[in-house]
């Protein structure tokens, strides 16, 4: 194909008429469309923009979760010199006021979303600014573009009080496509799959542009299916003869829990899959391992796992390990682990586990610096500056932002600490306070003032850090100054879990009751310091006393799984046949915490992910029998089975 030189030229190559884009409608059945047929909707939705008065360099918020409406507006915005601004769409109070956040801070964008979200934002002042184009009427006016002009914001990384858009022009997004399809040996050939949000620059970038660039197939599955059905990824993954797909950490957690439950499906063949990208989130080695082992019986490959190092600010990708290397780590000692340090191997039980992300792409540079911003020799940990063509300028104005990242001929200060060692990349932290959960950015502080609100605490009592504990994937630890016994503190811990699953939709299981938070001769809390000491046990006796007692312990009356095999095999609709399933499911789904059937659901530390696979059990079970606001409606087993009960007796639904 001749060379691109703005990514509306993907939608105009020698393949247009053949390549095919699929978009996931139920398990085994996608909707596809050629990239000409791409490209005449996206057309349709744009002449809807302009006719709603929206004109080139406007900035379009879009937080729109289908797949199909999403990639078509992304198009609409690229050929009529709109400026895309992809956001997640309202799930939760987090995501909800993200969006009003930056709608407040950029007066001129326009809210692109249907009209059941801008419902979920609950503020009528924006409807003088939200339009949904239906792309059912004559096509919009095609702009020319260049390649130094602004093609979409990333906000994905950033503080929910003050989100930092970076800015990808034309020209930076093609370069980093050239060097992933460099990287990867990404071809016509291949056939990609992925339920990555397309919000997210993984999503975005590497699973919708990269494959448009280099005309590979792609098939994309929305992220809430991939939550409610896990499976379905492996099973439509093997039948549409994918080649590369991707998941972060807990996206091999969430298949596992189901695959212990259900077993993998039968007549799965994964040994045409050549890639999955890890990344998003920090790497686990042993939950890779764990995944690479239970699926080798049907043909997944040990070098299928492909742990990769990027950021939103070099537009996606900066490191790649070769392809068909194995995926491998080094145990290191956590007292070596800071900034100028050499790394030393240990056989501790307390080591850090780093993974090898590879080599920085054709094109991308990286360098290890001190704190003085020199550079470090090989195995020293240092800052990660990154420069190249792919590499943003800056911010959204943002000029203080924009000034502290960027250090002087192109490099970019990224936050992260790492080293390399034989030519790759090793991560082992971060400068900036940030959590990463879900695949998600959350910010300590921004917990921290959510849960100072909610339960009326003083911000020096209340500090969140980010543990990751071998073989897990990174969590947030809420600590919390407590100064009675541990077991007066259950409460606390429950008022902490449902708020931040009510909030984040993030589970929570450390909640630590300590002596005081440890804070810098400035006032900085040292949460660093907080988190070693919890993984070095410093708190394991008060958690024993807090640790929920197994629901064998319950004086609720234990739910057999004959009685769950009964009710789901279609016994009566009764009430308490509904709760014996769904008690069952939320047990499975949980790992088997205790709980009521009179529990809130939120208290057990459920997460988005966790809310969305019970429903999708129950939806197997009950087609249309449950909706998700059903859940905050009723968050108990017992007022949901009612209301399930309900609705089955009164003919409303049927079972599948």
């Amino acid at each position: 194909m001749s060379e691109p030189k703005t990514l509306v030229d993907l939608l105009r190559t020698e393949r247009s008429g053949e390549q095919r884009l699929g978009f996931f409608e139920k398990p085994g059945q996608y909707r596809w469309m050629t990239v000409n047929e791409l490209r005449d909707a996206a057309l349709r939705r744009l002449g809807d923009l302009q006719r709603a008065g929206l004109t080139r360099g406007q900035e379009v918020v879009m937080p729109v979760d289908d797949p199909a409406a999403f990639v078509e507006i992304f198009w609409a915005c690229q050929l009529g010199g709109l400026i895309a601004v992809p956001l997640a769409p309202p799930s939760n109070e987090s995501s909800r006021s993200k969006i009003v956040d930056i709608l407040e801070r950029r007066a001129g964008a326009a809210l692109v979303i249907e009209e059941a979200g801008l419902g979920q934002l609950e503020l009528t002042d924006l409807a003088e600014r939200w339009t949904w184009p239906v792309g059912e009427g004559a096509p919009g006016e095609e702009v020319t573009r260049e390649a130094d002009e602004i093609a979409f914001i990333q906000f994905s990384s950033g503080s929910t009080r003050a989100p930092k858009g970076v800015i990808i022009r034309q020209g930076q997004a093609l370069a980093n496509l050239n060097s992933i399809g460099e990287g990867i040996g990404l071809d016509a050939a291949d056939r990609t799959f992925s339920w990555m949000p397309l919000s997210h620059d993984m999503g975005l970038v590497g699973f919708h542009l990269a494959p448009l660039r280099w005309g590979a197939d792609q098939a994309l599955m929305p992220t809430s299916a991939f939550a409610r059905t896990p499976l379905v990824w492996l099973q439509d993954a093997a039948a549409l003869g994918s080649t590369i797909l991707s998941s972060p950490n807990f996206g091999y957690r969430h298949a596992l829990k189901s695959i212990a439950r259900k077993g993998v499906p039968e007549g799965v063949d994964l040994s045409g899959v050549r890639l999955i990208m890890n990344g998003a989130e920090p790497i686990s080695l042993a939950l890779s391992e764990e995944f690479l082992d239970r699926l080798a019986p049907v043909g997944l490959a040990r070098s299928t796992i492909f742990p990769v190092y990027g950021l939103a600010e070099a537009t996606l990708a900066v490191t790649f390990p070769a392809a068909g290397e194995v995926i491998h780590g080094l145990r290191l000692s956590r007292e070596a682990s800071g900034l100028g340090d050499r790394v030393q191997e240990t056989d501790g039980e307390d080591a850090m586990v780093t993974v090898g992300c590879g080599r920085p792409l054709p094109g991308v540079e990286v360098r290890i610096t001190g704190a003085d911003g020199g550079g470090l020799s090989e195995d020293h940990v240092g800052r990660v500056w990154i420069r190249g063509d792919n590499v943003t300028e800056g911010y959204l104005d943002d000029p203080a932002a924009t000034a502290a990242a960027l250090q002087g001929e192109g490099w970019l200060d990224t936050g992260d600490l790492g080293f390399m060692r034989g030519g790759a990349l090793h991560i082992t932290g971060r400068l900036k306070d940030l959590v990463i959960i879900n695949g998600q950015n959350l910010y300590p502080h921004d917990l921290e003032e959510s849960l100072q609100g909610a339960l009326g605490v003083d911000a020096l009592r209340l500090a969140v850090a980010p543990v990751q504990r071998e073989g897990a994937a990174e969590e947030a630890a809420v600590f919390m100054v407590h100064r009675g016994d541990p077991s007066s503190f259950a409460d606390t811990a429950v008022a902490v879990r449902q708020h931040l699953s009510d909030v984040y939709g993030i589970g929570v299981d450390l909640v630590v009751p300590v002596q005081q938070i440890p804070r810098t001769t400035s006032g900085k809390v040292q949460r660093a310091q907080l988190a070693q000491a919890l993984l070095a046990g410093a708190f394991d006796e008060a958690l024993a006393v807090l640790a929920p007692p197994s629901k064998g312990d319950s004086d609720e009356p234990e739910v057999s799984p004959a009685e769950v095999r009964s009710a789901e095999a279609g016994g009566s609709a009764a009430p308490e046949d509904m709760e014996a399933m769904m008690s069952g499911f939320c047990g499975d789904v949980l790992d088997g915490l205790r709980f009521g059937p009179e529990d809130n659901l939120f208290e057990q530390g459920m997460s988005s992910i966790d809310l969305a696979e019970i429903h999708g059990l129950i939806e197997a079970r009950y087609p249309g029998g449950l909706d998700i606001r059903d859940f905050f409606d009723q968050p108990t087993i017992r007022g949901l089975a009612v209301v399930l009960s309900e609705r089955i007796q009164a003919g409303k639904i049927g079972s599948s």
